[in-house]
């Protein structure tokens, strides 16, 4: 993975865990925030939120 793709990836995480911290979400299960993937954090964010239909952050 090119170094770019993986800041990138990293950066859309960091941003969706900014937003459920924000929304009082820390942890999913036994895991942290930190500790998911992006899908997962997408999925989580779309649940809690489902308003939001488009994730662009």
């Amino acid at each position: 993975m090119s170094e770019q793709i993986y800041s990138d990836i990293q950066r859309k995480k960091n941003s969706i865990i900014d937003s459920l911290i924000h929304l009082g979400i820390y942890k999913k299960g036994n895991k942290q925030l930190y500790e998911l993937t992006l899908h997962e954090l997408e999925t989580e964010y779309q649940i809690v939120n489902p308003a939001i239909q488009d994730l662009s952050f």
